[in-house]
């Protein structure tokens, strides 16, 4: 396998038409730069530069080799940016979904704060009342209340103390009484939210 700087030399070189001009940009001698160059073709054992004392061009067989030695540099270039860019924080497509409820009262300001810590990222939110199906939906993280029926899931506490509770009007206390035990719920009239 070739060293990155060998290709570099080679790439800059053709590019140059020179040995020393690509030296000079790389910060290295011009004979540093031809051994390198004599490296390459020796490994791959074929001539990439036809050079005499006053001039210098790619063989064919350089010039084919150039396109790939091209496209390596840059594929490596990308994927370096790209592991910096991941270092200053998460980076890509988030995508949520909320029950409508507790999106909207909960979740929104923590969302605001996120989004602020992770500028790189993009979030989707979708808010709905229906269970997302995370094995066919486009979701990577699903806020649900109660516990998830589906044991493999991983499921994390965020709002432990959010309880939904029962309430009542003070006319309907008065005229229907106060009940005074979790039972007694059952002889009263109830408007029920339910989640399908």
């Amino acid at each position: 396998m070739s060293s990155i700087l060998d290709l570099e030399i080679f790439v800059r070189t053709a590019d140059a038409g020179s040995i020393s001009a690509a030296a000079r940009s790389l910060g290295l001698t011009a004979a540093a730069a031809s051994i390198a160059l004599k490296r390459l073709e020796t490994r791959l054992g074929s001539r990439l530069l036809a050079r005499s004392t006053r001039s210098m061009r790619l063989t064919e067989e350089g010039r084919r080799y150039l396109e790939s030695v091209r496209l390596a540099l840059t594929t490596l270039e990308d994927g370096e940016l790209a592991l910096k860019q991941q270092s200053l924080g998460l980076a890509g497509v988030l995508q949520l979904s909320a029950p409508s409820d507790f999106g909207r009262n909960a979740l929104l300001p923590w969302l605001d704060e996120f989004k602020a810590e992770h500028p790189q990222l993009r979030l989707q939110l979708r808010l709905d009342d229906r269970h997302a199906d995370l094995f066919r939906d486009a979701v990577d993280v699903a806020l649900r209340f109660g516990v998830p029926e589906d044991s493999s899931l991983v499921a994390l506490p965020i709002l432990p103390g959010h309880r939904r509770i029962a309430c009542a009007s003070p006319a309907y206390l008065a005229r229907c009484g106060v009940p005074q035990n979790p039972e007694a719920l059952a002889g009263h009239s109830a408007l029920l939210y339910l989640r399908n």
